[in-house]
């Protein structure tokens, strides 16, 4: 265990240093170098703790200060999460209820055990009797439930995110948070049965309470390395790609337009006409923005065309274009000595995953056995 905690220790500070070496920081990177700092003090207080368990308690003002910093762990992640993808994002005196669990475990272990003499504070842990207490356990269900919550909040995010950001690019793969999104899933699995591991432990005898905290902070280690690893590689979306459109309101209708159908027909042909004619999709950097300069409208207007009246989002309008264009392509035979990617790339596509599953989603089979039916034929 002490192995491991100190690999922690120097994987935390190393991320954080990195982090706030950068020159051009974001929110979100300021925020993901105070998680990880604030990962690095848990471990170092870990430590503390199991050093005091091998050599007879020489810092007994340390005893059990870990575990109520596990509760800032999930405030801490959604944090990062929220400002990489919430477009406006900005600190609201209302998100310090976010740290409530936190200091109400402060409180009540002040009141409880950091108050009590030192050598009472010895006994409970070497004898493990401070497991016997009801604080005990409604601590590690809370910090279940804080854990759990917050990483399944976090998923919610990144879903919501994703449908947000399809519209306005036609491209996504590069900051759609993918990553994020699998190592969230990855945690609710694991973090879930290290909980249930602890709650059965109430009942059942699983291991003792060192083990218990061996096995947490082993995977809160590599927790952290790979969220590090894919967070500095992420950077900001919003940081990186200028968005000209507000993202939570490009989808609502707007009540002045709802009043004028004739103008929007005649919009929606010339939108449709512009598609066919001048092939903006074969631009496999097109976005919103770029598209209703094109013509001559706001963003927000067409987001919201194609949103509430052609029922899609930007994303898959464009990219249905694309498939399109891919199908008449393959049936031409100038393109005999091109690559399946190669046809792909000349319809504006940039990614092979998004082709493939693209192309699968919209005409039910895959693009190898499309062209084989259209050799064949």
């Amino acid at each position: 265990m002490e192995f491991v905690l100190i690999i922690g220790i120097f994987e935390a500070v190393f991320l954080a240093c990195l982090i706030f070496s950068q020159k051009e920081k974001s929110l979100s990177d300021n925020i993901l170098g105070g998680f990880f700092l604030l990962y690095g003090l848990n471990f170092v207080l870990s430590y503390i703790e199991f050093y005091n368990r091998q050599n007879g308690f020489p810092f007994p003002a340390f005893i059990n200060t870990a575990p109520p910093f596990i509760l800032l762990h999930g405030p801490a992640l959604w944090f990062y999460i929220k400002s990489l993808t919430d477009q406006h994002f900005k600190f609201r005196p209302l998100y310090i209820l976010h740290f409530l669990p936190f200091l109400i475990m402060i409180i009540e272990q002040w009141i409880h055990f950091y108050a009590l003499p030192v050598q009472q504070r010895i006994e409970l842990v070497t004898t493990e009797t401070i497991t016997d207490f009801i604080t005990y356990k409604f601590f590690v269900l809370a910090i279940a439930v804080s854990t759990m919550g917050y990483l399944y909040w976090g998923l919610v995010m990144v879903r919501r995110y994703k449908r947000k950001i399809k519209t306005y690019f036609s491209h996504i793969e590069n900051f759609d948070l993918s990553w994020l999104h699998v190592l969230l899933i990855a945690a609710l699995v694991i973090y879930g049965v290290v909980n249930s591991v602890y709650i059965i432990d109430f009942f059942y005898p699983v291991a003792s309470f060192g083990m218990l905290q061996f096995l947490s902070f082993t995977f809160g280690a590599v927790y952290i390395v790979i969220l590090g690893f894919f967070g500095l590689r992420q950077g900001n979306l919003f940081a990186m790609k200028k968005i000209n459109l507000n993202l939570e309101e490009a989808v609502q209708p707007s009540s002045v337009e709802c009043k004028k159908p004739d103008k929007e027909k005649q919009f929606i042909n010339s939108l449709q006409k512009q598609m066919k004619e001048q092939k903006p999709y074969l631009n496999p950097d097109l976005n919103i923005g770029k598209l209703s300069k094109e013509l001559d409208v706001t963003p927000e207007y067409l987001s919201r065309i194609i949103n509430t009246k052609l029922n899609r989002n930007f994303f898959d309008f464009v990219n249905r274009y694309r498939v399109q264009e891919f199908k008449e392509q393959c049936k031409q035979q100038d393109n005999e000595n091109l690559t399946l990617m190669g046809i792909a790339y000349e319809c504006g596509f940039n990614s092979k995953a998004t082709f493939n599953r693209v192309f699968k989603n919209l005409t039910g089979t895959t693009p190898g056995m499309y062209y084989r039916n259209v050799s064949e034929n």
